[in-house]
């Protein structure tokens, strides 16, 4: 969308840019109304700038545009309105602004105070970005984040990011090629899967299932609520053909401190596309925050590491891998070091080695008991075993294995201690079991698919290792290595236990709630795990319940 310059003025009221890529929110955006246009990138495609501006115009929904003493304005009288103003609003406490400034300067500038930096957050947008700036964001523990869906948004073949560097080179036609295809074998898989689950589910199957509420809807409502769920289930199979390259719209809040850090590490990375954005993230930023943005120069020691210490440590291609999860150590004794701590929170004094001891002393049944009363009332919507944190000071390190897409969402459990390395079809790929009983020629073209994609990646990375990974589908099978305490473990298998999940990370976290508890049988009440049964007859015939909990339940659709 074209802005005119009345548009321009108006929305850099709000906004660092009417323009650039990525830009940052000013304070006159309250929290509130970020994390709500925010949220729209999870359904809708439109830069934040164009639900700002709309909001403005009067243009959105309730309609009502700017309130201006005790009247609302809209439309271009909106505009003008705000574009005659001379200074913003935050403006009229910048005396007081420039005396927190000097404090800024001196305490975290001389004396490097970096916990004041942590207490400003900075709000921030990139639209148009690839799915490796995405990877890249999430690897930072305090950003937080709405990323477009590859569930309710369709994406599109003209929306894809070129690499520069691949542009100017002799890969170039390989590469388009190459994502051209994926984007190919994405749309047919879209429209192959819309007409199986129209099969799967017909509509008058799909209306037995429905509320009270959606069957008082009139007709056109209930048609179009079942083509979304329709288009929904269709896209979680078809996503497995996105290219890295297509492009993906993203809202963040990371404090200044990190940000910071950020920036400087940023600037040494491999991918010309994140260097680009860590001087516009510097540049906007820097705006909101520029008494704290200081040490953003280019980190050499960080970039070493993001390239991968160049290749000093690599042992050509290793073998490929199949679907699952183990469970890589855990800490010896862990139910004795689990109550324990529980034993040391809800008593006054005594050093952990004495509660340990107590810990020990105590038959199976004894502790046991001590967990049953923990959770005893605890209800659906409790997400955590306590209010504070005994349980996650028992860690665990696990591997997940799968495609790209699943470990994206696994990757978004940030509390966790993460690691991975780079993409590539080296690993095999996964096939989504529907797809075999769909038209046959599905397969076929997804099949396809892969051969070019893991073709351009083969001749792409002898000169552009990092940049190949742009066209590579999310089908490509990958791992990721995470370290965490076992609250956090509960609390993740039962977010990403859930019906209404892909159905790829799903399978995921049963595998991984399998592995688990076979090395923390506990966890379930079980002194040793029981053999020879299959893990969900373990699961529903546990002694200890609503310790550790997944979502079990199946349903048709999701909203």
């Amino acid at each position: 969308m074209v802005l005119s310059q009345l548009e321009k003025k108006a929305i850099e009221k709000f906004v660092t840019s009417a323009e650039e890529p990525i830009y940052a929110l000013k304070h006159t955006v309250p929290p509130e109304i970020f994390g709500a246009f925010g949220s729209y990138f999870s359904r809708n495609p439109l830069d934040l700038r164009m639900h700002l501006l709309a909001a403005i115009k009067g243009t959105i929904e309730t309609g009502e545009g700017l309130k201006v003493g005790d009247k609302n304005i809209k439309g271009n009288e909106a505009l003008e309105w705000l574009a005659e103003i001379s200074v913003e609003p935050a403006q009229a406490i910048n005396a007081g602004l420039f005396k927190a400034q000097d404090f800024f300067r001196e305490w975290y500038g001389k004396y490097s105070h970096k916990s004041i930096a942590n207490v400003v957050w900075v709000p921030m947008v990139a639209t148009n970005v690839s799915q490796l700036f995405a990877r890249q964001l999430a690897y930072d523990q305090l950003a937080f984040f709405i990323e477009q869906s590859s569930r309710f948004v369709e994406f599109q073949p003209d929306n894809v990011f070129m690499d520069e560097d691949i542009e100017q080179s002799r890969f170039s036609e390989t590469y388009s090629h190459a994502v051209n295809q994926l984007f190919v074998a994405y749309q047919d898989l879209n429209d192959y899967a819309k007409a199986y689950y129209k099969e799967l589910i017909p509509y008058n199957e799909w209306l037995k299932n429905q509320s009270e509420a959606t069957l008082k809807k009139t007709s056109k409502s209930k048609e179009r609520k079942y083509e979304r769920e329709i288009n929904g289930k269709a896209l979680d199979v078809s996503r497995f053909l996105l290219p890295q390259a297509a492009k993906t719209n993203l809202a963040w809040i990371l404090d200044a401190r990190s940000t910071e850090f950020d920036i400087a590490a940023w600037k040494g990375h491999p991918l010309k596309e994140l260097r680009d954005a860590a001087i516009l993230i510097e540049k906007h930023a820097g705006q909101i925050a520029p008494s704290l943005l200081k040490y953003t120069e280019k980190n050499d020691y960080y970039a070493d590491k993001l390239n991968n210490y160049g290749k000093d440590f690599n042992l050509g291609v290793l073998n490929s891998f199949e679907k699952g999860a183990d469970v890589i150590s855990q800490e010896e004794d862990s139910l004795n070091k689990a109550v324990a701590h529980v034993l040391k929170e809800h008593n006054r004094g005594g050093a952990y080695a004495q509660l340990y001891d107590i810990a020990r002393s105590m038959n199976f049944k004894e502790k046991i008991g001590i967990l049953e009363r923990i959770v005893k009332n605890r209800g659906y919507h409790d997400e955590w075993i306590e209010t504070e944190e005994a349980f996650d000071l028992v860690k665990v390190c696990v591997e997940i294995r799968s495609d790209i897409g699943a470990i994206r969402d696994w990757r978004r459990h940030q509390k966790w201690d993460r690691s991975e390395p780079s993409y590539t079809l080296d690993n095999g790929y996964h096939l989504p079991y529907m797809v075999n009983e769909m038209h046959p020629e599905a397969r076929e073209s997804f099949e396809f698919a892969m051969h070019i994609s893991s073709k351009a990646e083969r001749e792409i990375r002898k000169e552009f290792p990092f940049q190949a990974q742009y066209v590579l589908p999310m089908a490509a099978n990958h791992s990721i290595t995470m370290s965490g305490g076992l609250d956090q473990m509960q609390y993740m298998l039962w977010t990403r236990s859930t019906p209404q999940g892909n159905f790829s990370y799903r399978e995921d976290a049963f595998n991984l709630a399998e592995a688990t508890i076979r090395t923390h049988p506990w966890l379930l009440g079980y002194e040793k795990y029981p053999e020879g049964k299959g893990f969900m007859e373990v699961y529903e015939q546990a002694p200890l319940k609503n310790l550790f909990r997944l979502q079990t339940g199946e349903l048709g659709m999701h909203e």
